[in-house]
């Protein structure tokens, strides 16, 4: 069962771009780059733009574009074509619940046809022993706002572009990706795993302002099918997880280390370069897929996850808590955060600087244990701190310190 699962999801690999043909641009900050540099000389691309790629060098795929060629970042660029919005929360009145909960009766009736017990035919109906699906549910249902997380121009209303430019296309048109689907899905599945491991704060204005900063870097990465969604969980442990379809998760530990918003944007970032750069693989749907995820969607309390389905996320969840990532992808989603908060006006030194609190504090075993060594990332991150520039780009308004006080006060 669990190759045969398996061979649906490929888990736990890097996309190589040069493997997956012509990449699109998604993000209004994508440049054809003189050199595999975020500082270096460039220009602008468009949004939907198609390109070649010819090698790649660490963040940067070497493109060919009509008769030029030059670098560009893969956070900007996807092997995805352009999709619509995946919308979290589905109402029960929504089409596409309603198509979801039919699949999920017709998985039903066929596991029943085959003699399956109940446990192989469901091991979830929302409330499951091993899933936390309810507060999933309050997570995705937390309104997101922008305005949390302002720049000095956009408070005092001198700027020209007060919010970060999410419409890049006419999306009206566009169905959401079939890929994007499965990887919701199964992401989703994942952080209702985590949510019953670890208690979900549901502190409505401090999951706003942490959601707003997620929403601020999303805004410029290639990942607009994604709604990101961050919450908080109750754990003394320093750490935090990134799950397919962006779901990230801080624990309270590493939120009590941090001292400014430009260190909590880091690590959020860092989180997202793991979805945005694919870190957890690709997701293909196939007839079998949909099968198996079909019931995923449904309205609250008909959540489904199958045997095999378990079979994948016990892989993925043994990754979070015993093997970790592989090294290279680690140090890339460190320089996928920098390249992140940079273009959207948070200092660059942001993650190593809480990186050097977090080396010398207690409660980090798991971190250690599950990511490079953390005077290797310093290192890395200082070279890849020296390949931006944030010249013209506006400060974010720091707010951390009335939120850190919050925390404090909840906690004592």
């Amino acid at each position: 069962m669990k190759s045969n699962t398996l061979s649906y999801l490929f888990l736990f690999c890097g996309i190589s771009l040069l493997a997956k043909g012509n990449v699109y641009v998604q993000s209004n900050k994508a440049k054809l780059l003189s050199q595999p540099k975020l500082n270096a000389e460039g220009s602008l691309l468009k949004i939907g733009e198609v390109l070649t790629p010819i090698t790649e060098q660490g963040l940067f795929v070497q493109v060919r574009v009509e008769d030029k060629t030059g670098w560009v970042s893969k956070l900007f660029v996807s092997p995805l074509p352009p999709g619509n919005q995946m919308k979290l929360g589905i109402t029960s009145n929504s089409s596409e619940a309603v198509v979801a909960r039919q699949r999920a009766s017709d998985f039903t009736k066929t596991a029943a046809a085959r003699g399956l017990s109940e446990t192989q035919k469901m091991r979830v109906r929302g409330e499951g022993d091993q899933y936390d699906f309810e507060s999933l549910r309050w997570l995705e249902s937390v309104p997101l706002n922008l305005e949390l997380t302002q720049t000095k121009e956009e408070k005092n209303g001198l700027s020209q572009n007060i919010k970060p430019n999410t419409s890049f296309l006419n999306t009206s048109g566009l169905q959401v990706l079939g890929e994007t689907k499965a990887e919701v899905k199964l992401g989703r599945s994942l952080a209702a795993r985590l949510l019953k491991k670890y208690p979900l704060v549901r502190d409505l204005e401090f999951t706003r302002y942490l959601n707003s900063i997620a929403f601020r870097l999303g805004s410029v990465s290639s990942r607009k099918d994604l709604e990101f969604r961050v919450g908080i969980i109750d754990s003394n442990e320093i750490n935090a997880f990134s799950c397919p379809g962006g779901y990230l998760f801080l624990t309270t530990g590493t939120l009590k280390k941090i001292q400014t918003e430009a260190e909590l944007a880091g690590i959020i970032a860092h989180e997202m370069g793991h979805v945005i750069l694919f870190h957890n693989g690709e997701f293909k749907e196939s007839n079998v897929f949909i099968e198996i995820l079909s019931g995923l969607l449904t309205p609250p309390g008909s959540e489904v996850v199958n045997t095999a389905m378990s079979t994948a996320l016990d892989e993925m969840e043994k990754q979070f808590f015993e093997t970790g990532r592989d090294a290279k992808v680690e140090l890339e989603a460190d320089e996928a955060a920098v390249g992140l908060v940079s273009q959207v006006g948070y200092s660059p030194l942001g993650l190593s600087s809480y990186l050097n609190t977090m080396s010398k504090s207690e409660g980090t075993d798991l971190l250690k244990k599950t990511h490079p060594d953390t005077t290797i990332r310093i290192a890395k991150l200082v070279f890849f701190e020296s390949s931006v520039s944030m010249e013209g780009t506006p400060l974010v308004i720091d707010r951390w310190s009335d939120y850190k006080k919050k925390l404090s006060n909840e906690t004592k």
